[in-house]
């Protein structure tokens, strides 16, 4: 057992214990806002405190997580075990910077709720974020860091017991147009029947280009993880889907996605505005005939804590829209799930937010590189996460997956992840 001194337990400190100890490390913990005056040898002591105590294993703390309000940060990167950290101390500490307040700070966005800038969309910039600064490269720093954290812990107390970790492929596919041509209301969007190709598609000589179901799907087969797809259903807006949910084909196509994987809400452009998130959720509910618990938002058109607000009023239990549509990487530092802490209420929540961290339309619209500088950067990911056991979570779209080339890479990827993730040569 590891009995943790601090002076106040507040309602980040407990959020942020229960991540490291509970969740990530898996070791029981007890949390005491008094010192243990006789330590016993079947508890290993850690006080997170500003001062160090005698006989306790000690953790720098700052005031981040003391604190009940959100105000502008002071962030000064320096150096822990050749790792980038910040919330350091000016003493000497067995772990000389707030872990915690760093962890925090990335899992609860807490940047996201300042000020900012924002993009065509509305969209908080990757280029705001301190995980912007190239010593971060937007990596996994949340488990770089408690992989060391482990480590510091283990050479003071080997016998320790943490759960062993085992890491996940998570296949996500958003289906933004199921189809390019058919399944079309032909009153509200008809398609433009004066193109060549979409004649043949519509007389049967031709397959419809977004129509790539086959092929995701015998690429998802056998994986230790089926596939979340996510579904737009709204149609409020140019960028919303133009195919219509009450066709036969899609119809049909839902049934299949329900019986290969997950189904989820991919909330229209607009959702969060015309309060519609609820509306689309029973649509979907009522087509698949079954409940509705996972969303990942069209466009990655999120906003703390608003959209989250309106997940937790709709019922949905896990989101998968945490990344940054114009950048691979971990938005909040780190790959596996955890909580949605409520930073107005300063309070946890029942939503489970599971990171993305690579999308093939960030290739495809935003960094325009070439097939070999992807794999390059895709196999980085991969073998990162790895080492650390974290989930590796893409995302897919069918009507990107029309091209050849995002088709090999996704095949490229399976091969690196039975080699990485499953052992298979």
């Amino acid at each position: 057992m590891i009995v943790i001194y601090t002076p106040k337990v507040t309602n980040r400190i407990k959020y942020t214990l229960d991540f490291v100890f509970t969740q990530y490390f898996g070791i029981p913990y007890s949390v005491v806002e008094s010192p243990v005056d006789v330590l016993s040898p079947d508890h290993f002591y850690i006080c997170y405190a500003p001062e160090k105590i005698n006989g306790y294993f000690s953790v720098f703390q700052d005031t981040l997580l003391l604190e009940t309000d959100i105000r502008s940060q002071r962030i000064f990167i320096s150096k822990w075990e050749s790792l980038p950290v910040f919330f350091s101390a000016d003493g000497h500490f067995d772990v000389p910077f707030d872990i915690l307040s760093a962890i925090f700070f990335l899992l609860s966005r807490y940047e996201e709720y300042l000020p900012h800038d924002k993009d065509q969309h509305g969209r908080y910039l990757s280029s705001n974020s301190v995980l912007s600064n190239p010593v971060f490269q937007f990596g996994p720093i949340v488990e770089s860091w408690l992989s060391q954290f482990r480590q510091r812990l283990l050479t003071f107390a080997p016998q320790l017991r943490f759960s062993q970790r085992k890491a996940s492929y998570i296949p996500t596919f958003d289906i933004d147009q199921a189809y390019r041509f058919l399944g079309r209301n032909w009153l509200q969007h008809p398609p433009n029947i004066l193109r060549k190709d979409c004649w043949k598609v519509l007389t049967g000589k031709s397959p419809d280009p977004y129509d790539t179901y086959d092929f995701i799907l015998q690429e998802t087969a056998g994986l230790q993880e089926r596939p979340r797809f996510f579904i737009l259903t709204g149609n409020a807006s140019r960028h919303d889907t133009k195919v219509s949910m009450k066709s036969r084909r899609m119809s049909s196509l839902l049934q299949r996605l329900k019986q290969a994987g997950e189904v989820g809400i991919h909330p229209s452009y607009d959702a969060l505005a015309q309060q519609s998130i609820i509306a689309e959720k029973h649509l979907l509910e009522e087509l698949l005939q079954q409940p509705v618990t996972i969303s990942r938002q069209h466009f990655l058109r999120i906003s703390f804590p608003a959209y989250y607000y309106a997940l937790l009023a709709a019922g949905i239990t896990m989101d998968y829209s945490l990344a940054y549509p114009d950048t691979p990487g971990f938005r909040a530092g780190c790959s596996v799930p955890f909580v949605f802490y409520n930073l107005i209420s300063d309070q946890v929540t029942s939503l489970v937010l599971q990171p993305s961290c690579w999308m093939d339309a960030t290739y495809e619209y935003y960094l325009m590189k070439k097939s070999n500088e992807i794999y390059r950067e895709t196999e980085v990911i991969i073998q990162q996460l790895s080492i650390f056991n974290g989930n590796f979570v893409p995302i897919y779209h069918n009507d990107v997956l029309a091209q050849e080339r995002y088709r090999q890479l996704l095949t490229h990827t399976h091969t690196l992840i039975k080699k990485e993730y499953y052992d298979e040569e």
